[in-house]
């Protein structure tokens, strides 16, 4: 079955009549094993766009750029579209510089590039908003902190869960979320929650004296703050995150907002605002 389906997508890969267009992705097990994907996307003769996870196969150390080059030129030998590559796209590191300026220059030997290869690589625009929202989130990271262990003590026993819904007098659909700490999306989310039950804080920080990490008044205003600001990375990260639509035509206007974002933040009278867009 595995030979058949192999077989049928590579039959997909070489007669699609324009170029292929690739992302790669690393990732290290909770034992710090390696892993890396690579998806193909590209555009069949009907017009229609398609995403096919090709690999995601074990990585051996060391991770560096030669390392990842000779990986990613071996998968996409072995599906058959070394020569139909448009752009890679990758996470912004000095790795995957180096891997893609060998890829480049491996593929451009066999004549196999458009442009000379000058379309060939590509910056993950998500992956270098993760990077500009975590370091303004280090503006905050006792606040974010302390709702973390807030969040981890109450999701921690069902009484404590019980205890919190009695200070609740919103709807408690909601529910509090708990973060990944190294997805800024899902610490967005999480403090999004945690101010939506602000006040059930309060409560629960006057009935229950083990519960001792509850923000102040003042760590509250500024996650509101930045939580209002992070809104418009999350528009932007959820839409070049789509894989069923092209979403290059998106960059521009979603940066775009961003910058004016920042630009109206820098002159803020807000001196707490103004340091993180500065």
């Amino acid at each position: 079955m595995h030979a058949s389906l192999v077989s049928k997508v590579r039959n997909e890969l070489s007669v699609c009549p324009g170029q292929i267009c690739v992302t790669s992705e690393c990732w290290s097990s909770i034992v710090t094993d390696g892993y890396i994907s690579l998806t193909a996307h590209f555009i069949d003769s009907e017009w229609v766009l398609h995403k096919k996870i090709l690999n995601f196969s074990y990585m051996p150390p060391p991770h560096n750029g030669v390392s990842l080059a000779e990986k990613i030129h071996t998968l996409v030998a072995y599906w058959g579209i070394d020569k139909k590559l448009l752009s890679l796209t990758l996470d912004n590191a000095s790795a995957n510089d180096i891997c893609v300026n060998i890829l480049r220059s491996q593929l451009k030997l066999k004549d196999a590039l458009v442009y000379d290869g000058a379309l060939f690589h590509i910056r993950c625009c998500a992956h270098i908003l993760n990077l500009i929202v975590q370091e303004g989130l280090k503006k905050i990271d006792v606040s974010v902190d302390k709702v973390r262990e807030c969040v981890k003590y109450i999701k921690g026993s069902h009484i404590r869960k019980n205890s919190f819904r009695k200070c609740i007098s919103l709807d408690d659909k909601k529910g509090l979320l708990q973060d990944v700490p190294t997805r800024w999306n899902s610490t967005y989310k999480m403090l999004s929650s945690a101010l939506y039950y602000q006040l059930s804080f309060y409560q629960l920080e006057l009935s229950d004296s083990n519960f001792k990490c509850c923000p102040s008044l003042e760590e509250w205003k500024r996650i509101e703050t930045i939580c209002c600001f992070l809104e418009i990375f999350d528009n932007a990260t959820k839409a070049f995150s789509g894989s069923y639509y092209t979403t290059s035509t998106l960059y521009f206007p979603h940066v775009f907002r961003i910058q004016l974002k920042l630009v109206e933040a820098c002159k803020s009278s807000d001196t707490f605002m103004k340091q993180i867009a500065e």
